[in-house]
């Protein structure tokens, strides 16, 4: 059986903030050099250049700074969701809506080096559970961008589509930046924008590269179509 981690004691004044945010840092710069393991709570008071009295005033133990190393990268991934999520896709396409998608994470993770090791490599029983909270946002964000593009797929469809789609994305963007340079890296990330884009629109009945705004009712009922044939 799991069992929660400590909470740890939020920070109230602007300075207990910077100094909150000055010990994750160091923490996240800590756990991927050593491994989480490894690192101690002096281990990241030091890097932090604070006292380790001052680092347990804010969380009791090293598990309390994965955890909250977790919900940081969590709020900065639901922002990036927010960002890369068209309000009104017109001239948008479903190449360029993956390509942007799988751009705009990579780069997040060339941003926050640390994310694949904590959230991708971790076994700590106290991410388990939002690490599925997180993979299930984002299921359900491509889930029901796809159920909009094909109103003829069931609920049941919708939903298996986007734990697939997230599932395989999830794999190739973690391959990708476990490659050494970058040009194995974009090449890794340009197999990743083929093979969702094929498979995206031969599952929802989407032309590539025609702007899904020109799709309308009469694309609906192409599919409709297509899914008898």
């Amino acid at each position: 059986m799991e069992t929660s981690p400590p909470r740890r004691r939020d920070p109230v004044q602007a300075r207990s903030r910077a100094r909150v945010d000055a010990i994750l840092d160091a923490a996240d710069a800590v756990f991927l050099e050593l491994g989480f393991a490894e690192a101690t709570t002096n281990h990241v008071a030091a890097r932090a250049q604070t006292s380790i009295g001052s680092l347990y005033r804010f969380f009791p133990d090293k598990d309390a700074l994965l955890v909250a190393l977790a919900e940081r990268y969590g709020d900065r991934m639901r922002a990036l969701a927010s960002q890369l999520t068209p309000m009104d896709p017109e001239g948008a396409t479903l190449r360029g809506l993956i390509s942007d998608g799988i751009d705009g994470f990579s780069a997040f993770l060339l941003a926050n080096p640390g994310f694949v090791t904590l959230i991708h490599e971790a076994r700590h029983p106290a991410l388990v559970a939002g690490r599925r909270h997180q993979e299930g946002q984002m299921a359900a964000l491509i889930g029901g961008l796809s159920g909009k593009l094909a109103p003829h797929l069931s609920p049941e469809e919708v939903q298996i589509l986007g734990e697939v789609a997230q599932a395989v994305l999830s794999a190739l963007q973690t391959l990708a930046h476990l490659q050494a340079d970058a040009a194995s890296r974009e090449a890794t990330l340009n197999e990743a924008k083929l093979m969702m884009t094929l498979y995206l629109s031969r599952r929802l009945g989407v032309p590539e590269d025609v702007p899904l705004a020109r799709l309308g009712g009469e694309h609906s009922g192409q599919n409709s179509g297509q899914r008898g044939a």
